[in-house]
């Protein structure tokens, strides 16, 4: 039977797509920042399931990581598509 629910793709899988985009001539702007947005929350994501293992650096970071992915979101939201 064909698996439902496909797997979500890996940080290392964002980061060769980024790092592709970048060595493209043209890069395309919202690709980039559309994998900047997956990468910074699978990084999150990581870090909350760890939470109670987490020091004041950790938590401080993902502050800065959960800032860093809604001001992406809002910019991507205001660039108009072409």
């Amino acid at each position: 039977m064909e698996e439902e629910h496909l797997a979500k793709p890996t940080v290392s899988y964002h980061l060769f797509m980024y790092r592709s985009e970048l060595a493209r001539r043209n890069a395309r702007q919202l690709r980039l920042s559309a994998t900047k947005i997956e990468i910074t929350e699978e990084l999150i994501s990581r870090t909350v399931r760890n939470i109670k293992t987490c020091s004041v650096d950790d938590l401080k970071a993902v502050n800065r990581e959960l800032l860093f992915k809604r001001k992406l979101r809002h910019d991507v939201a205001e660039k108009p598509r072409i």
